[in-house]
């Protein structure tokens, strides 16, 4: 495929995945075969709604060598497995979507019940063995679960997210959708939602001296932060203490889905991590505040945190961030319940959410507005 055509193809792929809710952010990576040795891929660290082709990067399938300044995705490995084992294969689509993430921590391949799913994905979706992002161990996992299963259009990454693959960009995108319908299928077998009722949540924003917060009730304040009577609004109060104790903090999302509910309810004091994202963004664990004016002592070293109704505070540089925490927080929750629901809760180890969290600080996080 001519070079221009297949970094258009990769850029229009990444923003239907956005709209489709299988990719948010810079997470995930997309790429598209140009010929035997080489293919393109999407950069590290940038957002999918704002590349440009001079911003796709090409990449060798042998060595993983690449020319410019633009460093492409740090997965490029596990896209040059699927290039090397599978000819057919033309695009990949590497996506950290929801209900693949939840069956990606349950610890076994998928089995494909419906006809029409065993259609697209073949018999069963493969899991491959975990390794943290980036690394060697997360490539072999990945490079072994596909060549084991040469039916298969996709392997889900534990703890991660999956790997979809086809012969144009179509089709990969195709095997995305099927796969998460198909991981759908496969947990309400034995996940029901919880019925929780739900408080009113609030977010906010800090602008300069004062706060503007509002109600998904419709409610709304504006006012500084002297100004704040924590016996007359005390979740305004709550915000405040935040803003006060955190100048990193300018939005906070307050979030009641029944997944984060049910999860509060059954955790105990913290939820730990059972996806990379989770520990990455929102923490080593989101810890239990004791009170509502205890929250930024629960958020102390993390960007979230439950109150006692169950519902999480995610606290972020600004709204886009804030958004970001929460949709990783739900996921965790909602991969939480599912291992619940179908034994136990199968967490990633206390050392490797260390290294990714301390990583992700130092140097993903920097490149958002890059």
């Amino acid at each position: 495929m001519d070079i221009m055509q297949a970094k258009l193809a990769v850029i229009e792929a990444g923003k239907m995945l956005v709209a489709n809710g299988l990719i948010a952010r810079t997470w995930g990576n997309v790429s598209c075969r140009i010929s035997d040795t080489e293919f393109v891929i999407t950069p590290s660290g940038r957002s999918y709604e704002s590349l440009t082709p001079d911003e796709i990067v090409k990449v060798k399938i042998e060595d993983l060598s690449y020319e410019g300044e633009v460093k492409p995705s740090s997965e490029k490995g596990v896209h040059a497995s699927a290039y090397k084992l599978r000819p057919e294969c033309n695009f990949v689509i590497h996506t950290h979507q929801l209900n693949a993430s939840v069956v990606s921590v349950l610890g076994k391949d998928m089995p494909v019940e419906s006809a029409m799913h065993a259609s697209v994905l073949g018999s069963k979706v493969p899991l491959a063995s975990y390794g943290m992002p980036s690394t060697k161990k997360l490539k072999v996992g990945v490079h072994t679960a596909i060549a084991n299963n040469p039916d298969s259009k996709a392997v889900i990454m534990s703890h991660h997210g999956a790997v979809c693959m086809g012969k144009d960009s179509s089709e990969a995108f195709f095997v995305a959708q099927t796969l998460e319908d198909a991981c759908n299928v496969y947990i309400l077998k034995k996940y029901k939602l919880p019925e929780i009722k739900k408080p009113v949540c609030y977010s906010s924003i800090r602008d300069s001296e004062k706060i503007i917060l509002s109600g998904d009730d419709g409610s709304s304040i504006e006012c500084p932060f002297s100004g704040i009577d924590g016996k007359n609004f005390a979740m305004a109060a709550v915000h405040r203490d935040i803003y006060v104790a955190r100048p990193d903090v300018n939005a906070i999302v307050q979030s009641a889905t029944p997944d984060i509910l049910g999860a509060a309810k059954k955790c105990g004091s913290a939820l730990k991590p059972l996806l990379d994202d989770f520990a990455q963004i929102a923490g080593i664990t989101v810890r239990k505040a004791k009170s509502d004016s205890k929250a930024v002592k629960a958020l102390k070293g993390r960007n979230a945190a439950f109150l006692k109704d169950g519902s999480v505070l995610c606290c972020g540089s600004d709204m886009y961030d804030a958004n970001a925490i929460q949709m990783v927080v739900e996921k965790n929750c909602k991969s939480y319940l599912a291992g619940c629901a179908f034994g136990k809760p199968n967490y990633i180890g206390k050392l490797d959410c260390f290294i990714m969290r301390t990583v992700y600080k130092m140097k993903y996080s920097k490149q958002k507005d890059k």
